[in-house]
């Protein structure tokens, strides 16, 4: 007799796998939904709030790290190994970050003007959480440093590297569909911001999601991407120029 593949979107191994793909992705994601949580609790905006926020990327990092180690995996072989060329991965780092800086305010400007051809009340990116940076130096060195840290390793080691990569090689769904989930997914835990954040946020996490995969999964272009547009966004906080 032949064998009768099943009919479905995924196949028996894919359908077996999925149980164990939520739990993997809940199990790392844990530390940022409840430290988020108590972050919001405290308020985004307050030292302890941000902190706490902070914290739930670094034991990502840790946890994703025992989980792939585990697995027989690691975050080196999903974003973090040697690159055959540091200085071509500075190059497309640099030029991820201008394509992401492009995205962004288009993205924006698209939203902006959706609205007001609407006739609704524009609402620019609310950066109200990060309004203490403005001259405020230490504050503003101590941004820096999370920029390059919990923000651009922390988000980009979960929402590209493990987040993709699981939907990639545990799943039917392809390359559009596991950066499209991913995209949105890191757009809207970015809400703090407005709907305007969370499509802007949302766009350049596509953008990075598709550098990452037809890079090779080189995570370091995204970093440094993701590094360099958070220095120029707190850097022009702090001047006021924003």
């Amino acid at each position: 007799m032949k064998n009768i593949r099943p009919q479905s979107g995924l196949d028996s191994h894919d359908a077996l796998a999925l149980p164990h793909l939520l739990q993997d992705i809940f199990i790392v994601a844990s530390p940022i939904i409840i430290l988020g949580m108590v972050g919001i609790f405290l308020g985004l905006h307050t030292l302890a709030g941000g902190a706490s926020a902070n914290l739930g990327y670094l034991l990502v990092i840790l946890s994703g790290g025992l989980l792939l180690r585990r697995q027989g995996s690691g975050w080196s072989k999903i974003g973090l190994g040697k690159p055959a060329s540091w200085l071509k991965t500075v190059i497309l780092g640099v030029g991820s970050w201008m394509g992401a800086l492009l995205v962004f305010v288009g993205v924006q400007v698209i939203a902006l003007g959706v609205i007001n051809t609407l006739g609704l009340s524009p609402s620019e990116i609310d950066q109200s959480r990060f309004n203490q940076i403005a001259g405020n130096l230490p504050l503003f060195i101590l941004m820096l440093i999370l920029s390059w840290t919990t923000i651009a390793f922390g988000e980009e080691l979960f929402y590209r590297a493990f987040l993709i990569s699981r939907l990639l090689d545990q799943t039917a769904l392809g390359r559009g569909w596991s950066i499209l989930i991913s995209g949105i997914v890191f757009g809207l835990v970015h809400f703090a911001e407005g709907p305007v954040g969370i499509f802007s946020n949302g766009a350049f996490g596509i953008l990075f999601g598709w550098i990452y995969v037809l890079s090779g999964r080189n995570l370091w272009i995204t970093i440094i991407g993701h590094g360099l547009l958070n220095t120029l966004r707190f850097a022009m906080l702090y001047t006021g120029n924003v």
